[in-house]
This record gives C-alpha cells, structure tokens and sequence, in this order.
C-alpha cells in the first residue's frame, strides 16, 4: 500500500512540474489566414531557438493524454509538453505544428547523421 502512495505521489508530482511549464506559444484573439502565417514563422523560430539552448520537446493539445503513457514523443524520443485542451484556434495549431515539425526536422537530421554509412 505504501509503495502505491509513493507511485501516485510521484505521478502527481511529475505532472505538476510540467504543468507549471511556460508554454512557448503564444496565443493570440486575431484568427486571420495572416495572424496563421505569421504564428507559422514564430513557431519554427521558437523551435531553432530551443534547439540551439539544448531544449528538446513536443508540444501537445487535444485530447486527453493517455493515462499511463509517458510524457515522451514517439517518434523522436523528446519529451512531451502539455498545452491545453481541444478549444484553440488556427493560429494556435499553425505555430504548434511548426514547432513540432523543426523539432522532429532537427532530429531527424541528426539521427541520419549519426548513423554509419
């Protein structure tokens, strides 16, 4: 009984240090086809500045993530940043996707370059 104490008090501790995370998006009221183009671009240079300071993540919206399922993307390895729920808007999805696209671009990368030829 202890030990399942322990587990779930470090689940909720684990969950509580991301959910204090800032997020790196920015959110914005302006749902223009412009204010989606320009939140493209901050995206991708929000990533290229994470990836220079060694900060390596996906970040997620949607659906709940899957009880038990650890915060890690499985694609790339990187861990995984909660934002919000599924109420967002275009420019919100557009600077995420861009983010997560340089993120999983930069690995990729460097995973082909690692491997030996």
């Amino acid at each position: 009984m202890k030990l399942l104490i322990f587990a779930l008090a470090l689940t909720f501790a684990d969950v509580s240090v991301f959910a204090a995370e800032e997020s790196p998006i920015t959110s914005s009221a302006d749902n223009s086809p412009a204010a989606a183009v320009a939140a493209k671009e901050r995206g991708a240079a929000t990533a290229a500045k994470d990836i220079k300071a060694g900060t390596f993540r996906i970040l997620y919206f949607g659906k709940p993530w899957s009880v038990g399922k650890p915060l890690v993307d499985d694609r790339t390895g990187y861990r995984v940043q909660i934002l919000g729920g599924c109420d967002v808007t275009a420019p919100f999805i557009s600077e995420v996707d861009a983010y997560n696209s340089a993120m999983r671009e930069f690995h990729a990368k460097k995973a082909s370059a690692s491997t030996p030829k």
